[in-house]
């Protein structure tokens, strides 16, 4: 059940009820539409620092409603939109986005050599749902990118959280053996129910961990608001050998790095 597209498409055509996104230890949270449709001059300013950054053609993933790939259309640039909800992806190309496709993170089936910048906004970073599966989407990011390529990612800091209600939910997750910042979420819109999925947040230095042995390093990290930052990551150059292994299909170093942001997550409390 798509219930978060589903509710984009009722804002779309002029209902503001609002959806809520449900923990799996019962904490609820309501949230309007709103944020998804906001013009340029209401993002947070790590936002625009970091889209400062964007160049070539971009790659928009989990694009919602696609207010970031309307804005840098607007400006001049390619983008291709892709966002694992079909109604969303609906929603997307009748504001106007171009190039939209129904794609999941964890499946991006694109040539190699493509795309010169990344996005993953709106929290995104974490989409693919853990950290193992992260790694593997930013090794698919770097086949699939330019030599120059950038990759925007958004995130909240586990670290940074205050309310009881999480502080308890990092503890359950330690006794469950899973990193403090691994969520199990769901969507619900009216009686429109959607599945359980993981979605992992970590802090700006476990960001770069997770990220460096797939090719990719943190340059800048632009901090928001509550805990929320902006980072740019940029492409890094590989040794002949480290090409070679991965056109074997073989995964160098990545064995070393499992658990690494769990460990250092732990470290930094």
């Amino acid at each position: 059940m798509d219930a978060f597209g589903e509710g984009l498409m009722a804002f779309y055509r002029g209902d503001r009820t609002p959806h809520v996104i449900r923990r799996d230890d019962g904490y609820v949270s309501e949230v309007g539409f709103d944020p998804y449709f906001a013009e340029y001059d209401a993002w947070s300013e790590d936002e625009k620092k970091a889209l400062e950054h964007v160049r070539g053609r971009v790659l928009d993933i989990g694009c919602g409603a696609g207010r970031h790939s309307i804005w840098l259309q607007q400006r001049g640039f390619e983008v291709v939109a892709i966002d694992i909800s079909p109604l969303a992806v609906e929603v997307a190309r009748l504001r106007g986005v171009r190039d939209c496709l129904v794609m999941s993170a964890q499946c991006l089936s694109f040539p190699p050599n493509l795309f010169d910048t990344v996005l993953l906004m709106g929290n995104n970073f974490g989409v693919a749902g853990n950290a193992e599966e992260t790694k593997k989407m930013f090794k698919n990011l770097y086949r699939t990118t330019l030599k120059e390529a950038r990759v925007i990612a958004s995130c909240r800091d586990p670290l940074a959280a205050k309310k009881p209600e999480h502080l308890r939910y990092h503890e359950v997750n330690r006794k469950r053996g899973r990193p403090i910042g691994q969520l199990t979420l769901r969507f619900e819109y009216k009686d429109k129910i959607g599945g359980w999925f993981d979605l992992l947040i970590v802090p700006p230095s476990a960001m770069g961990e997770i990220c460096k042995d797939a090719g990719w390093k943190v340059i800048e990290v632009f901090p928001g608001k509550g805990g929320t930052y902006t980072s740019v990551l940029k492409k890094k150059v590989r040794s002949l050998a480290e090409v070679q292994e991965t056109a074997a299909g073989k995964l160098p170093q990545w064995d070393e790095l499992e658990g690494k942001a769990d460990e250092l997550i732990e470290r930094e409390l």
